[in-house]
């Protein structure tokens, strides 16, 4: 199901109607507790004629920056960014917005939509971590070498933070692995999972702990052999990993659905399980143990339990037509259209969708290298206050941004952001009457 909108030309509307008739709805919806009660599945209509897809572009030529490693640091300590930026409004209508280093240390910055609106720079760093992601176990079983922050999840007075949690062996010098800097043809032995972490929210600092005990986690595939075997690929990693954020889902009529999404990546083909981009459901993101994947008929499958070899592996359904990792999804709700944000080796791209599995022909959002601009999000600020707490959906209001990473020179990086606007619709302005 690789790309089904390039690949096998189904139908736009026939699979919307196949993804209704898996998902069902939120009322008649069976306990996730076992697959098998999240395969059942229930006739519906027809969804309605489908509006355009929207049409990105950069509102205009302003680049402004968000984050300077070298200028704005914590005493002597700079902040380097390895990852993407997610950001949530908290329940005092406090933005935070985190991030991780290359040590997979998190950070945060704080502020209100206002003055993240307005200036950037008005955004106060926090100088005291908000996770300590390198837990430097050096078990590959654990799963518990290295979590960088990746998605966020924010719900009454809880933060949520979605991890990608690799065990490297290059890192350790592992026998029968790959050693860093040298030629000899030896597996990396890179295995990565899906990680949960925790934080209040009653005080402005998050401090994030382990939901569950490793390797307790979202998304284990357990297929795998230590520390290296004749099948183990020379590059890129076994399992699952670098999830997007995560994102409610909507009928064909654009009311939400009962369930959250999210996109998680397979960088290579491992054990059955092909490389690219899987999508995973849930009836509650708080907790881990109910993400099921998509298997190409239903979202059945339970990938958690790390003890458990007979998982199956999930179908590939890749907006970027390129098995590339998908960073960012959110809703536009004049088109009832899905954006996914993403990047290959010449620019950030876009690709649209009214159902997350059948994926438009990439667009072309800004050409760049990917020193020049990686890791890209959007997040629009202007839903916050009427219920978008988690920033799911564009706008297009004035207040919508592509947030990425630029690397001016090695050991100095840069968080930066553009206006983008959606040009073939007017803007969605949020309000009482247009909530989240």
């Amino acid at each position: 199901m690789r790309n089904l909108y390039l690949k096998r030309r189904v139908s736009v509307t026939a699979l919307s109607i196949a993804l209704l008739s898996a998902c069902g709805t939120p009322s008649s919806a069976p306990s996730e507790g076992s697959a098998v009660a999240d395969e059942a599945a229930e006739t519906s209509d027809a969804p309605q004629a489908l509006s355009d897809a929207p049409v990105l572009k950069l509102a205009d030529s302003v680049v402004e920056t968000f984050h300077d490693s070298d200028t704005m640091m914590c005493g002597a300590q700079k902040v380097h960014i390895d990852g993407p930026v997610r950001a949530f409004e908290d329940q005092n209508h406090k933005i935070h917005v985190t991030v991780s280093d290359p040590n997979a240390t998190g950070w945060q910055w704080t502020g209100s939509a206002s003055a993240f609106t307005s200036n950037p720079k008005t955004a106060k760093l926090d100088c005291t971590p908000v996770m300590p992601g390198n837990s430097a176990v050096n078990d590959p079983a654990k799963f518990d070498q290295k979590t960088w922050i990746q998605a966020i999840y924010f719900r009454s007075s809880t933060a949520y933070a979605y991890g990608h949690e690799d065990y490297f062996g290059t890192r350790t010098s592992a026998p029968g692995c790959h050693d860093g800097g040298t030629t000899d043809g030896l597996p990396y032995c890179w295995y990565a999972a899906v990680a949960l972490w925790t934080s209040s929210t009653t005080a402005e600092h998050l401090s994030f702990g382990r939901s569950a005990n490793a390797p307790n986690h979202v998304a284990i595939y357990p297929h795998v052999q230590y520390p290296g075997h004749a099948s183990t690929p020379t590059r890129g990693w076994i399992g699952y990993g670098t999830p997007s954020n995560i994102l409610r889902g909507r009928t064909s009529d654009g009311t939400l659905d009962g369930y959250h999404y999210m996109f998680v990546y397979a960088s290579s083909a491992y054990a059955d399980q092909d490389k690219g981009v899987c999508l995973f459901r849930s009836t509650d993101p708080t907790d881990r143990t109910r993400w099921r994947a998509w298997n190409g008929s239903a979202f059945a499958l339970p990938l958690h339990n790390p003890y458990s070899n007979t998982n199956s592996p999930c179908t590939v359904v890749d907006p970027s037509s390129s098995n590339t990792n998908v960073r960012s999804v959110v809703w536009h709700k004049p088109s009832r259209h899905y954006i996914a944000i993403f990047r290959d080796a010449s620019a950030v791209r876009y690709a649209t969708s009214p159902d997350l599995l059948a994926w438009s022909t990439p667009q072309t959002l800004l050409v760049s290298t990917s020193e020049q601009a990686v890791y890209p999000v959007i997040i629009d600020l202007d839903g916050g206050d009427y219920g978008d707490d988690n920033f799911d959906r564009l706008y297009s209001n004035g207040n919508s941004f592509l947030f990425y990473r630029k690397s001016i020179e090695p050991g100095h990086t840069r968080i930066t952001r553009r206006r983008i606007e959606v040009s073939n619709y007017p803007a969605d302005v949020p309000g009482s009457t247009n909530p989240g």
